[in-house]
C-alpha cells in the first residue's frame, strides 16, 4: 500500500486554461524530488475539456499521484472548492487557485514547514502579481511565528488581505473537525472559513514566500464590491462576535479596519483599469449606514480623503 501524501494541491478550475497550464506547470516543474510527497487534484468546473486536455499534458511525464475530475453540471465556486478537498488523501492541503502559481522552490518550503512545526493551519508569505505576473507587492512575515487564537482573529479581522489563498495549507484533519466551505457565505465564504479555523487554532506564520497571487479583472474578487458582499461582511462580523475571544470593542476596531481597507482597495482596482463609474459605485459602499457608523481609521483618512475628492470629479 503506497503512503499517503504529505500535502494535496487542490486546483478548482473554471474556464481559464492559459493560467490553468501555469498553475499546473508551477507544481510540477523542478519539483519531482518531491512527486511522491505530494498529489495534485483537479476538480474541473469548466464549460469545456480544455483543462482536462492541458492536465493530461503537463503531468505525462508525472510520476506522483493525481486525480482529475470533470462535472457535467457546474458545482459552483465553494462546492467545487469542496470537491478537490474531499478528493485529496494528503496530511496537508493547500488550494491553489487556477489564476495563481506556486513559486520556484516554493512546494520545499510548504513541505519543510510542515514537518517542522506540524500546526494545523500554515500561513506563508506571497507575491502579488498583475497578469504579465509583475511583481506589484511582496506580503511576507517578518518573523516565524505562531499566533494565538485571539491574536490571529484580530490579524485576520483588520486587514482584509490578511490571507491570499495559495499560502495557506490547512491540514486535512481540521475540515472533519471544522466542516468545510459554506456556500451561503457566497464570495466571502473563504473569510467565513478563515474565522472558523483561526478562532479554534490560531494560524502559524510563516517567514518564506512560496506563492504569487494574481491580481486581474476576471477574477470573481472583483464582483464582490457590493452591498449584498458588505452585508455578508457585517454578517461574518457578527458570526466572529460570536466567538467570544474578542471584545465587542476589538471587534468594531477590526470591523472599522476591514471594511475601510475592502471598500478603498476595491476603488482603486476600478480606478487602475479607468472604469470611473465602477469606481464612484464601489466608493458609494462608504455611504451604507453601517460603515459611517464606524469611525474611518486613522490609516486610511488621507486615501478616503483623496478618493472621495476624485470621486466628485466623475460625476
Amino acid at each position: 500500500m503506497s503512503q499517503s501524501p504529505i500535502l494535496s494541491i487542490c486546483i478548482p478550475a473554471y474556464n481559464r486554461p492559459i493560467w490553468f497550464r501555469r498553475a499546473l506547470q508551477s507544481i510540477v516543474k523542478g519539483s519531482e524530488q518531491y512527486s511522491s510527497s505530494i498529489e495534485i487534484i483537479v476538480a474541473d468546473d469548466s464549460d469545456s475539456h480544455e483543462c482536462e486536455r492541458i492536465t493530461l499534458e503537463v503531468l505525462d511525464q508525472w510520476s506522483g499521484q493525481y486525480i482529475y475530475e470533470h462535472h457535467l453540471v457546474s458545482l459552483g465556486m465553494a462546492e467545487n472548492w469542496n470537491r478537490s478537498i474531499c478528493m485529496a488523501t494528503g496530511s496537508y492541503i493547500l488550494v491553489l487557485h487556477d489564476d495563481d502559481f506556486l513559486l520556484k522552490g516554493g512546494i520545499a518550503k510548504i513541505i519543510e514547514a510542515i514537518k517542522v512545526t506540524n500546526h494545523p493551519v500554515l500561513l506563508f508569505g506571497v507575491e502579488v502579481v498583475d497578469e504579465q505576473e509583475r511583481v506589484m507587492k511582496r506580503q511576507i512575515f517578518k518573523e516565524n511565528q505562531c499566533l494565538s487564537p485571539r491574536d490571529a482573529l484580530i490579524s485576520l479581522l483588520s486587514n482584509s488581505s490578511f490571507v491570499r489563498f495559495p499560502a495557506i495549507a490547512i491540514a486535512r484533519s481540521t475540515f472533519t473537525e471544522m466542516g468545510m466551505f459554506r456556500a451561503e457565505w457566497k464570495e466571502p465564504c473563504d473569510l467565513d472559513m478563515w474565522i472558523r479555523l483561526f478562532g479554534r487554532y490560531g494560524v502559524y506564520c510563516v517567514q518564506d514566500v512560496t506563492a504569487a497571487y494574481r491580481l486581474h479583472s476576471q477574477a470573481l474578487t472583483m464582483e464582490m464590491f457590493n452591498e449584498q458582499t458588505i452585508d455578508l461582511l457585517l454578517g461574518l462580523f457578527a458570526e466572529a462576535e460570536q466567538l467570544n475571544i474578542l471584545s465587542p470593542e476589538e471587534i468594531t476596531t477590526c470591523k472599522a479596519l476591514f471594511l475601510y481597507q475592502f471598500i478603498l482597495a476595491g476603488a482603486w482596482r476600478q480606478l487602475k483599469r479607468g472604469m470611473f463609474r465602477e469606481f464612484r459605485r464601489v466608493m458609494e459602499l462608504l455611504n451604507i449606514a453601517e460603515i459611517k457608523n464606524l469611525a474611518c481609521p486613522r490609516k486610511w483618512r488621507l486615501l478616503r480623503s483623496g478618493f472621495n475628492l476624485l470621486a466628485s470629479l466623475f460625476r
